[in-house]
């Protein structure tokens, strides 16, 4: 194993430890979706004089990320502006950075009575920013398909976007996105809203924790090997003054 591939090795795991670490840190955030790590084998010399053809001195590299978009448990929460997407699709909100997308149904009105996220950001419905002016003997109702009443009185419907490139959504803070693909983001043919619920985390944290695990270890094991070869370069520069 040379110097070279043991400085990669720390540097993997110490990455794998920051995604595991944000991960479990937001493991009860709602609509937070995982990241994952992307591995990639890469080889410094070839064998030559074997003439196997198989590679020496690999190694493996983190090249990349991905969001794990699995759904979560969907939380009964009781309150009449909680919603949850059961099926593709994420909410559309507007923040100062432009629309961005979210899981997260946890919404209440602001004292506009605009149904806004819990940081204040409006929710789009089809029409644009939703207001509810509730009144006294009007109850709230989400219908399944997003339609928001008061009473018996429709005041908009839930947008809710779909995107063929999940890769072009991008995480912005800890439970919202923004899209860089190129098509618009359409209605799903098939969803449902739920109201008086919202998605929770899906990030398993034992799965998490067995993994830290895993990786601490390989990290204490590449640091322990380049502390071998950093106590032989300076023995050789020593014998190499004699």
């Amino acid at each position: 194993m040379s110097f070279f591939v043991t400085v990669a090795g720390k540097y993997v795991n110490e990455k794998r430890l920051d995604i595991i670490a944000n991960n479990l840190a937001n493991a009860q955030t709602a609509g937070f979706k995982a990241s994952r790590p992307v591995f990639e084998m890469i080889s410094t010399a070839q064998d030559e004089t074997g003439g196997s053809g198989l590679l020496k001195n690999s190694y493996v590299n983190l090249s990349d990320t991905y969001i794990d978009f699995s759904d979560a448990s969907i939380v009964e929460s009781g309150a009449k502006l909680d919603m949850a997407i059961l099926g593709p699709g994420f909410f559309s909100v507007m923040t100062p950075e432009g629309v961005q997308y979210t899981r997260n149904g946890q919404f209440m009105l602001d004292k506009s009575s605009r149904l806004v996220t819990m940081g204040g950001d409006p929710v789009m419905g089809k029409g644009g920013e939703i207001t509810i002016n509730v009144t006294d003997g009007k109850e709230i109702l989400i219908e399944s398909d997003g339609s928001i009443y008061l009473g018996k009185d429709l005041v908009d419907t839930i947008k809710v976007v779909e995107f063929k490139d999940m890769k072009g959504l991008k995480p912005v803070s800890k439970s919202n996105f923004t899209y860089t693909g190129t098509d618009a983001g359409e209605t799903p043919k098939v969803y449902t809203v739920r109201q008086g619920s919202y998605e929770t985390s899906n990030v398993n944290v034992v799965l998490e924790m067995v993994d830290l695990i895993a990786t601490m270890r390989a990290f204490e094991c590449y640091t322990k090997i380049d502390q071998m070869f950093s106590d032989i370069n300076s023995k050789l520069t020593e014998l190499a003054k004699f």
